[in-house]
């Protein structure tokens, strides 16, 4: 168990999702392109800010701005860009208000962009001013028809030179789309010289996309880079929108499209503008956070309890001093139940930034020394402060809803439910691909139990013979997730079990054939997978633009043809590992209505929690005795009411071994074992 201290950690511009890459398969093989569906295409056909809207909120200077209404030649009163590709000057188009496309060269390609054959259903960008053209990195159709082969792509549109001698702070803000195969790293960059294009500093250029292979983003996706630290006070200033392999795989990109328009360099006015960016709940850079967790996995107070991570950043054009991170956790009522403060000394601006490029954010991780007792949810949050008044105090506080449960561990929020996981159609009429989706989970505390999966499925899944299973992985590094060992169950699918559409789903819970225990030293993977082309299709509902921690897995066919686990993803299917053995009201009542627990955590050393559920009012008590029966600890309880109920019980003094525990209620008994270590 590793110990949850304080960690600042630098993300070096990259996102949450390039960063968690330490234990998600190694894709030996690249994904094949695949078909954008029209309803994938209509699902990213999503509103957004204007780049100049954006640029112009905080009253800054624009110094420059360009709307492709002239195409390569510019718009822009300095000058024209100019282009380069892999493709000799045949993947970059200009299109014209008619929306049709233009090489660099003047000559027509006769197409109207994205044009490739697997990409046509995505339609044009919907920036502010595509009415009158925008440009397009059109590698797809570059590479039509892949059954004449294929090439990696890469290319540029760099940008006429510009002064900023007298500019102390340097914001790049664009609309763009996108899609790219075929590994997860985005290959989208923005890229700056200042020394006559003889070298280049890089940032990432994917914005609030999670990366993710074959995955749209929204259109249109505004997003701003500030490049403060390479281009402030400098007179000779390009940039250039590069397509790039991506340095984390060298090669395999070369479909899809990447559609520019409305570029708006700005100058930032605001001095002090401390900003929080992602609270998580837990260490994702080592692991997972979850949004529901057992109480039984609950970090306890002596490793730290909860960890709380804030992704930050300064704003500003000028350094914070004296800055403090104030975490906080409230129950329903709003009543504070933990307060932990943390010193972050200095933040520097992006101009002032150590490293440049400048990370995008930065992360600390902050043990709160808090432990919840009981279920319920519960409010996480974070401020961020410094020694000077924050012009935009509105994001300075970010909060999230957390859940602790009996037996429940999940990454989805059953609340916001907005995707449906689908398998592709195959290559035989009438038929569906094997199909999979599931999550990673790793146990902060030994002792656990995994007694099934709970699963939303989709209102699209069953409508014919359909036969899957529920799989939980022990992971393997060595060999990747698709050849880690797993445990099964076989299952026919009950069409009882497909809602009438989202808000109507509930969870079904699919039982293991055995009990499997759980240790706190491996990461598992628990899901649904049918390995076999079907005429019906499975299906499972989850939450979009939500897996930051890379904690989802999908099953699917790599460019080699065969079906692996796929990780980095972009949205978290509704998918939950279940911690105790499920009993309904049903078999409670067989049990004279009540039911026992196993004790958390198990095993135990110090103080460990009993609980129980009962159907009527009883008169309770809690016995604990080692193998020989001997009574060494007893509770009284007294008259509770029907419900949930819970017991605390010190065993710091026991040795350690096997001892059982009893709930007595009105004489009636219920026993389970106990460890204590």
């Amino acid at each position: 168990m590793k110990n949850f201290t304080l960690l600042l950690v630098a993300l070096l511009g990259l996102s949450l999702a390039s960063q968690a890459q330490r234990i998600t398969d190694v894709h030996t093989f690249a994904q094949t392109p695949q078909d954008l569906s029209s309803a994938e295409a209509e699902a990213m056909r999503s509103s957004g800010e204007s780049a100049l809207d954006v640029a112009q909120r905080g009253g800054g200077i624009i110094l420059f701005y360009e709307d492709f209404a002239n195409g390569f030649e510019g718009n822009n009163s300095i000058g024209a860009w100019t282009t380069e590709d892999t493709g000799e000057g045949m993947i970059w188009q200009a299109v014209d208000v008619a929306g049709n496309g233009y090489y660099a060269d003047g000559s027509a390609s006769g197409v109207q962009p994205p044009a490739g054959e697997f990409s046509t259903n995505i339609g044009a960008i919907n920036s502010t001013t595509a009415d009158n053209g925008w440009m397009v990195f059109d590698c797809d159709y570059f590479n039509t028809p892949i059954a004449e082969g294929y090439e990696n792509t890469e290319g540029w549109i760099t940008s006429p030179t510009m002064d900023f001698t007298d500019v102390g702070s340097v914001v790049v803000t664009w609309e763009q789309y996108f899609r790219y195969c075929c590994f997860p790293y985005a290959p989208i960059y923005l890229q700056v010289s200042t020394d006559s294009a003889a070298t280049w500093t890089t940032f990432d250029g994917h914005g609030s996309f999670i990366e993710s292979a074959n995955s749209a983003s929204a259109n249109v996706l505004t997003t701003s880079v500030d490049i403060s630290c390479v281009a402030a006070n400098n007179a000779a200033v390009q940039v250039r929108f590069s397509y790039l392999q991506a340095p984390e795989t060298g090669d395999a990109y070369s479909h899809y499209y990447w559609g520019i328009d409305d570029v708006t360099i700005s100058e930032n006015p605001i001095a002090n503008d401390l900003s929080t960016v992602q609270l998580t709940n837990g260490d994702v850079f080592n692991v997972f956070e979850y949004r529901v967790t057992p109480l039984e996995q609950a970090i306890p107070e002596a490793e730290g309890g909860l960890l709380a991570g804030l992704l930050y950043r300064n704003s500003g054009n000028a350094n914070q001093d004296e800055t403090t991170v104030t975490v906080e956790v409230f129950d329903e009522a709003g009543n504070v139940l933990s307060t932990t403060v943390e010193e972050l000394g200095m933040v520097n601006s992006f101009a002032n930034a150590v490293n440049c490029p400048a990370n995008s954010q930065d992360t600390i991780y902050v043990a709160t020394g808090w432990t919840p007792t009981e279920t319920g949810n519960y409010v996480l949050q974070a401020t961020i402060a410094s020694a000077n008044d924050d012009e935009n105090p509105d994001d300075n506080v970010i909060s999230k809803v957390i859940v602790y449960t009996d037996d429940e561990y999940g990454h989805d929020d059953e609340g916001d439910l907005n995707v449906e996981f689908t398998p592709r159609d195959s290559d035989i009429e009438g038929l569906f691909n094997p199909a999979g989706y599931g999550n990673y989970f790793h146990m902060a505390n030994e002792g656990s139990t995994a007694y099934g999966l709970t699963v939303r499925f989709g209102p699209n899944c069953g409508g014919g013979d359909l036969e899957f299973e529920t799989r939980l992985y022990t992971f393997d590094g060595t060999v990747g997730l698709t050849d880690s060992p797993f445990e099964t169950t076989y299952w026919v699918y009950d069409d009882a079990w497909t809602p009438g559409g989202i808000g109507t789903s509930e969870y079904v819970y699919l039982a293991f054939e055995d009990p499997i225990e759980l240790t706190n030293e491996n990461f598992y993977f628990a899901g649904v997978i049918n390995e076999f082309e079907s005429e019906a299709q499975l299906t499972v509902l989850g939450n979009a633009d939500t897996d930051t921690d890379n904690s989802t897995g999908d099953y699917n066919q790599t460019g080699a043809g065969d079906f692996v686990w796929f990780t980095s993803q972009t949205a978290t299917p509704a998918i939950r590992l279940i911690l105790s053995e499920r009993v309904g009201i049903d078999e409670i009542a067989n049990y004279n209505g009540i039911n026992l627990y196993q004790n958390i955590p198990n095993p135990a050393n110090g103080n460990t929690m009993v609980r129980f559920e009962m159907l009527q009012s009883r008169n309770v008590a809690v016995e604990l005795r080692d193998l020989q029966g001997r009574l060494v600890q007893s509770v009284q309880r007294g008259q509770l009411p029907a419900g949930t109920h819970q017991v605390e019980m010190n065993v710091t003094d026991l040795q350690s071994g096997i001892y059982t525990y009893t709930l007595v209620a009105d004489g009636l008994r219920l026993t389970k074992k106990m460890m204590v270590k």
